[in-house]
């Protein structure tokens, strides 16, 4: 809690170096007193979520689910009902590495009316950070994405890949729908390994995903 970007990690902090595999797993109701209510994983890290839930964290600065600075692979995954207090990313912050969030559902999270954006994804340096976002949702009633090449590096977030938003801010492109509702349930018990989201039977989600990506 001292305020150094290098500190967090409410539920697992992934340290330089290693290898985090978080699957039919769940990072529930943790706090971090800096970044990364959920999960944390600083530079030189590999992190790889699936069918995993990272739900109701909060995070006094940013990344309220999950705080990034290597390279990471979200799939089959959820991500809802985080919260950052202080800045952006109420879901997800990434400033490093190549991340991808493929057949997943970001959903309920929040941050600051100063800083609202759910996803957030930029540099403050030398170092080059990028977002594919695949056959997934994101939803939220405050910005989706947020785009910050604010350093040396080059930032690239790629959408156009058949997913759902609730606005245009993840660049979102032909392949995309920009909807008022995606039709997501509450959070609950569906029957997998983790609770997820289901669809509601009128959610612009059903049916509008690309094939040869799922799994």
């Amino acid at each position: 809690d001292a305020g150094d970007f290098w500190q967090g990690g409410g539920g697992i902090y992934n340290g330089s170096g290693a290898t985090l595999y978080l699957i039919d797993s769940s990072v529930l109701n943790n706090s971090a007193g800096w970044s990364g209510g959920g999960v944390y994983s600083f530079f030189n890290t590999t992190t790889s979520i699936v069918r995993s839930t990272i739900a109701n964290n909060l995070s006094s600065d940013v990344g309220g689910g999950l705080r990034l600075l290597g390279n990471a692979e979200i799939v089959n995954s959820t991500i809802s009902g985080n919260t950052a207090s202080g800045w952006y990313g109420g879901a997800l912050f990434v400033t490093d590495g190549v991340v991808s969030l493929t057949n997943s559902t970001v959903a309920e999270n929040i941050s600051p009316s100063w800083a609202p954006a759910d996803v957030f994804v930029g540099t403050f340096g030398d170092a080059n950070a990028s977002l594919t976002l695949m056959n997934s949702i994101v939803d939220s009633s405050q910005q989706n994405c947020f785009f910050a090449p604010w350093g040396a590096g080059v930032v690239t977030l790629n959408a156009d890949h058949n997913n759902v938003f609730t606005d245009a801010t993840c660049f979102a492109g032909a392949s995309d729908l920009v909807v008022a509702d995606t039709g997501l349930e509450l959070l609950a018990d569906n029957g997998g390994p983790t609770w997820t989201h289901a669809l509601l039977a009128f959610s612009p989600a059903l049916d509008s995903a690309y094939g040869l990506i799922c799994s």
